[in-house]
């Protein structure tokens, strides 16, 4: 027994890692049992015990951070903090020593049974520092050993870290113990969907996060968009620059939820999102067109409310603002019949229509081989970039360069090659949908008083946000011609320059191509719907 210890005050302070727990179960009962042994055989009084299952990383522990409370509040009523092993107490040795010079001001000493310090010999300090500084450098080789064998996880298409929404956990069949995530059935064709939803161009980040369909992958606005932007869903992995080594984007092994083409187009949605040119209002289903009127005596912005009558019956208007001191208003009756007259105007003759499309098709075909053209180029000059790395390759391995020059080269021909294949897949996107980006505009334009009253506000809304540039002007008992969105715009100005033309049934292209207006198609940028919202 050590005389200097009888009859000192003493908490017992044991701890285990998760991971120590799952692989050691008994490792606190162990501790315990020493603790206990130690005191006992000393003559120490324990006056409390305390035990967690906490990283020694660092001091945010709560048992032991209640351990300092304790002490701070009831001085000189303990001498001792006493754990097994210095690496149960910490593997920060900058911290540890903190804490220890801590608790010496306020008299009391940390101590380990096993590996007993004599803090007041200066020279036991170099022991002290070993012994806290093991441990660190254990979890700094491990750390680093993790981070390389995740690394080349990464370069095999593995992918290691937390599935993303839509994955699971699995392991690849050809070789189960190494891991390859599955999609999840139930959420994979969900978040499927909301790329296709999002890709549309209609909805927003909060739409889609305020549809019910969504409601299970518990979408927020900080999550949504890191996951429409994550190339893991196309079956990429972008593995991160590391050391000497760039980063780099590799094909994955995991199956994709998404195709190249729908991702592209949700990153230039994601570039190009605009806000609406009116000011959303709060929607409601009887003032449809509530933030789409303008006033036509003071220019101000309409907005809209009900009235209630002697008899108790609502009546609903659109007005002018009345802190603007204009008192225009329009019964909702009236503004809603002149909108359907309006729409009536924008329907062409059928005849026009289908001379239209041929129109736009003949014109397709005549930028196809140019279009091949432009794809063999692009083709040309990703191989020539891989030949190019390959060959930068080599003069690093045959020491003609050295690895700061290789990175440097190899992350530009990198990003001169996704431009390339951004270039590439843009080509065949814009080949590919076309076809049905005419026929939808086409079917809309035939149709849009149908789809206006078959819809509901909010789609309603979108649909005048989209085709409108202007607000409506409501004079003498119609609406002015109102300016349309370019694309829009391109389809109904072209339609209508053909209907001037006189076209009857029976004519085709060849025999009035002469009379016809040169249409343009690289100008046709037109925005989808889903025709499923309309039908």
């Amino acid at each position: 027994m050590r005389q200097e210890l009888q009859d000192k005050k003493v908490i017992l302070y044991r701890r285990v890692s998760t991971t120590d727990q799952k692989e050691n179960g008994n490792s606190l009962t162990t501790q315990l049992h020493s603790l206990r042994s130690f005191a006992k055989s000393n003559g120490m009084d324990i006056i409390g015990e305390y035990q967690e299952d906490y990283s020694a990383k660092n001091f945010e522990r709560p048992e032991f951070n209640r351990i300092q409370d304790y002490v701070r509040m009831n001085k000189n009523k303990v001498d001792y903090i006493l754990i097994t092993s210095w690496d149960r107490f910490s593997r920060n040795a900058y911290e540890g020593l903190g804490v220890i010079n801590e608790m010496k001001t306020v008299g009391v000493e940390i101590n380990s049974v096993e590996n007993w310090i004599e803090h007041n010999d200066p020279q036991q300090l170099i022991l002290l520092m070993m012994y806290l500084g093991l441990p660190e450098v254990d979890n700094r080789v491990k750390s680093q050993k993790v981070k390389v064998n995740m690394r080349t996880g990464l370069k095999e298409g593995r992918w290691n870290r937390r599935q993303p929404i839509g994955y699971i956990a699995g392991r690849d069949p050809e070789n189960p113990k190494k891991p390859l995530m599955q999609i999840d059935p139930e959420k994979g064709n969900l978040i499927k969907e909301l790329f296709e939803d999002f890709a549309l161009g209609v909805h927003t980040q909060s739409d889609l996060i305020q549809m019910d369909k969504y409601k299970s992958l518990k979408l927020s606005k900080s999550n949504i968009s890191r996951l429409l932007k994550n190339p893991v869903y196309t079956g990429k992995i972008v593995v991160p620059a590391y050391d000497e080594e760039p980063e780099e984007t590799i094909d994955a092994l995991h199956e994709p939820l998404v195709d190249s083409s729908t991702f592209n187009k949700v990153q230039n949605c994601l570039k190009s999102r605009k806000k609406y040119t009116h000011k959303q209002s709060k929607l409601n289903a009887q003032l449809p067109l509530r933030g789409h009127l303008e006033c036509p005596k003071c220019k101000s912005n309409l907005t809209g409310s009900p009235s209630r009558s002697k008899s108790g019956k609502q009546h609903y208007y659109y007005h002018c603002q009345h802190n603007k001191g204009c008192n225009f208003r329009m019964n909702v009756k009236d503004a809603h019949s002149g909108f359907d007259d309006l729409l009536e105007t924008l329907n062409p003759e059928k005849e026009v229509v289908e001379l239209f499309k041929l129109i736009l098709e003949n014109k397709h075909n005549q930028t196809e081989t140019s279009t091949i053209k432009e794809s063999k180029s692009f083709k040309k000059k990703i191989n020539d970039i891989d030949e190019r790395k390959s060959k930068l390759l080599d003069k690093l391995l045959e020491s003609v360069i050295d690895n700061e020059t290789y990175t440097k080269y190899n992350k530009e021909l990198t990003i001169t090659k996704d431009e390339a294949t951004q270039g590439l897949d843009n080509l065949k996107t814009n080949r590919d949908e076309l076809k049905e980006y005419i026929d939808f505009g086409i079917y809309m334009i035939e149709n849009i008083k149908k789809l206006y009253h078959t819809v509901d506000v909010r789609l309603k809304d979108k649909l005048l946000s989209s085709i409108l540039e202007n607000k409506l002007v409501y004079i003498d008992g119609k609406y002015r011609t109102p300016k349309f969105k370019e694309a829009f715009s391109f389809i109904y100005s072209n339609i209508k320059s053909l209907e001037s033309l006189g076209i009857k049934k029976g004519d085709t292209l060849a025999n009035i191509s002469l009379k016809v207006p040169e249409v343009g198609i690289h100008t046709l940028q037109y925005k989808r719907f889903n025709i499923s919202h309309f039908n």
